[in-house]
């Protein structure tokens, strides 16, 4: 709770500076290494990093979690099954609003155009998790990959060396982000 007033992860210290929320430690260390964040002085580049963060935090994050913990979520009287089917509705209409911001870009570009940002990594690891969990309630994969755009992105973000190295390290096995496989761990140690 010293670290993380919500007790939560992610949290990442730095020293003695902590800071929590994903898209708070993504911008974070972009600007602490220079790379990934367009300049605070190109108000621009820099409001456009800052919209698709918030929009990936705060909305389809938002909506991710609510279905990875649909039962802390439905309302009562509401079925499981229809308020997942709600929820994984909603989940795909953010993505399609996403595949059809990757569309306005020249094929081989990035969420935010040319240049690889914060933003593509934070896309690349929540469409990772829309397709895995709830284990055998997720989206299903084929339906994420029917948006063109969004596939084209998730194929070349499994390209990169770095994404390769860091799922290595996680040890995750099998597909990354197009057809990805669950953690062999217990249920209760990935969604708490």
């Amino acid at each position: 709770m010293k670290l993380n007033p919500q007790g939560l992860i992610p949290t990442l210290v730095d020293g003695e500076h902590a800071v929590f929320e994903t898209a708070a430690i993504a911008l974070y260390l972009g600007q602490k290494y220079g790379r990934l964040v367009p300049a605070a002085d190109d108000a621009v580049a820099y409001s456009r990093c800052l919209q698709w963060m918030f929009y990936l935090s705060n909305t389809l994050h938002a909506d991710l979690r609510v279905q990875f913990y649909s039962d802390r979520y439905r309302p009562e009287g509401t079925s499981p099954e229809d308020f997942l089917s709600k929820i994984r509705a909603r989940v795909f209409g953010h993505f399609s609003l996403l595949n059809d911001e990757l569309q306005k870009h020249a094929s081989g570009s990035w969420l935010l155009g040319e240049e690889l940002s914060v933003c593509d990594f934070y896309l690349a690891g929540l469409a990772r998790w829309s397709a895995l969990y709830p284990q055998g309630q997720a989206i299903d994969s084929e339906q994420l990959l029917s948006l063109p755009a969004l596939n084209n992105f998730l194929t070349r973000m499994e390209q990169f060396p770095a994404v390769s190295r860091s799922i290595a390290d996680q040890s995750v096995f099998g597909g990354l982000l197009r057809y990805p496989d669950p953690p062999d761990l217990p249920p209760a140690m990935i969604t708490g």
